[in-house]
């Protein structure tokens, strides 16, 4: 059995400032320290809520070898209160639109908290994290060259697909905002898919350690 070795990072910039991605609208949640959007699903019925946001630029090692990919880091975490039946998240599905860019990108990327990859299913009375990764286009460094970028996602609930966009804007701090912590942002989860186009063997591995933050996964010859 090949290994495959994952390594996550906060992508660093120097001297230069620190930035983290504030949503444009309905920013009144949080998610592990980090400024949230949250929406009731499905609209109008209260049966749950999903919470959308950004942990900012990402190195992204596939090997110990290869050169960092520079990756946009999304977590949307999922509740499912009182669904009738699970619903259920397609992280092929989920997008990026970066601003001033033709088209959505696809992620590379996905890790969750459910082992149903890539399509995740959150039960009810359930909570389910996803963490997506979106490799920059060429053009883009890293946070100084990514101002704006939208999020569009997808949830299937029992009786209808629920989609929005949502809107996020780069922020400086200088200094840091007290109300929140900003660091690692890393998929902790032992769960993951990869895009079978973007790196060419597709793997859903069923268990990794949580600390520390290198993972290790198993796929056959």
């Amino acid at each position: 059995m090949r290994r495959l070795l994952i390594i996550l990072a906060l992508a660093a910039t120097g001297c230069g400032p620190s930035y983290y991605y504030q949503p444009a609208e309905q920013a009144d949640a949080s998610v592990s320290g980090h400024p949230a959007a949250r929406y009731v699903v499905p609209p109008g019925s209260a049966k749950g809520d999903v919470r959308v946001s950004s942990f900012g630029v990402t190195d992204v090692r596939l090997s110990e070898d290869d050169e960092p990919i520079r990756s946009l880091h999304v977590r949307l975490v999922v509740a499912n209160e009182d669904g009738e039946e699970a619903w259920a998240v397609d992280t092929r599905a989920l997008r990026v639109q970066f601003a001033g860019f033709e088209g959505a990108a696809a992620p590379a990327f996905a890790n969750a908290t459910d082992s149903n990859m890539p399509v995740v299913v959150v039960p009810r009375g359930g909570s389910t994290t996803i963490d997506v990764y979106y490799p920059l286009p060429e053009s883009l460094r890293g946070a100084k060259d990514l101002p704006q970028f939208d999020v569009i996602w997808s949830v299937r609930t029992e009786d209808r697909v629920v989609t929005q966009r949502t809107p996020f804007e780069r922020r400086a701090i200088q200094p840091p905002p007290s109300t929140f912590a900003y660091g690692w942002g890393a998929g902790a989860y032992p769960y993951w898919w990869y895009d079978p186009f973007f790196y060419p063997r597709t793997v859903v591995v069923p268990a990794a350690p949580a600390r520390p933050r290198v993972y290790y996964y198993g796929y056959p010859r």
